[in-house]
């Protein structure tokens, strides 16, 4: 019922000129969005930075959500899990040619990802595949 009342209050708002009907997309999306999570404390924060980026951009605009957006991604680039950055594979600059958006192929990967710091970095052998060499 209440899915059925909120098409009808969109038709008649984009009927009447109020809204264009990309805003009503937009806006259900983000209200299916906000029952996919799955921790109640998590969906609080969620909430929170929500309403940080919308005040933000409603003051600075377009250059305030880019500023906010830095200032989010500088704040999760400095927070350490266990000793590992929360963005580890991509945050840190690594030296190995294996992390980050292009994987080399599984056989080539001879040696543990750099941000794990484990005592011993090589996974395998020199060659892992000697029969084929």
């Amino acid at each position: 019922m209440v899915l059925f009342g909120a098409l009808l209050l969109g038709d008649a708002a984009v009927s009447a000129n109020i809204v264009s009907p990309i805003l009503i997309i937009i806006v259900a999306i983000t209200g299916i969005t906000a029952f996919a999570v799955p921790d109640f404390s998590l969906s609080f924060h969620i909430r929170f930075v929500r309403f940080a980026y919308l005040i933000v951009g409603y003051l600075a605009g377009f250059l305030g959500i880019a500023f906010c957006l830095t200032f989010h991604i500088t704040i999760l680039a400095h927070i350490n899990s266990f000793g590992v950055s929360y963005l580890s594979p991509y945050a840190p600059a690594s030296h190995d040619n294996s992390t980050g958006y292009f994987l080399s192929p599984i056989w080539k990967r001879e040696r543990r990802r750099d941000f794990l710091k484990t005592k011993r970095p090589r996974k395998e052998e020199k060659i892992s595949r000697g029969w084929k060499f």
